[in-house]
């Protein structure tokens, strides 16, 4: 309770740089796509720093200040939870929101997923670890094509690469399944 995240167009160096007490980056989407989290009066100063230096910023609808300090009270019941579950390795290369690099072993152990509940998302660097090992098509598959936008912004040589949500907000999902099949 309490919290609010913030999205900024600034670099993740400008922001880390007006970050105060209770404020946490949440995520890295793109080289001016930060977004910040944390205790909601804070994050209001954050963003009203970094709007004074020329950033746009937008408040975020949420339910909470994910990847945050606001998250620590329930980390060790969550922590409980994933100890609870049984792992496997996984069996295609999963690149890490966590670190943006390709997942070794420790995407199957409890702190793994204790860790990406509290740090950062790095989903910039996750877009250039899979460019590095030669991807050129993004699929989304969610609700809209935000992400895949973010992934434009964050790719190398987007121009090369194609980046395809599979539904979008404004069409019926059986023509917006079928157009994003058919660009692919």
């Amino acid at each position: 309770e309490g919290g609010a995240m913030v999205a900024v167009e600034a670099t993740e160096g400008e922001v880390r740089a007006a970050l105060v007490d209770g404020v946490s980056v949440a995520a890295v989407n793109g080289p001016r796509a930060v977004v910040v989290s944390g205790e909601a009066s804070a994050v209001e100063q954050v963003a009203a720093t970094l709007a004074g230096q020329g950033a746009r910023t937008k408040k975020l609808t949420v339910s909470h200040a994910f990847h945050s300090v606001l998250m620590d009270p329930m980390l060790d019941e969550f922590r409980q939870v994933a100890e609870g579950l049984a792992y496997e390795p996984a069996r295609i290369p999963v690149v890490s929101n966590l670190t943006g690099e390709v997942a070794g072993p420790e995407l199957s152990t409890a702190e793994y997923w204790v860790r990406h509940v509290r740090e950062a998302v790095r989903f910039a660097d996750g877009v250039r670890a899979l460019q590095a090992q030669g991807v050129t098509r993004f699929v989304e598959l969610g609700p809209d094509g935000v992400l895949s936008a973010m992934a434009q912004g964050a790719a190398s040589g987007a121009e090369e690469a194609l980046f395809v949500p599979v539904l979008r907000k404004d069409r019926e999902e059986t023509i917006a399944l079928l157009s994003a099949l058919g660009r692919l």
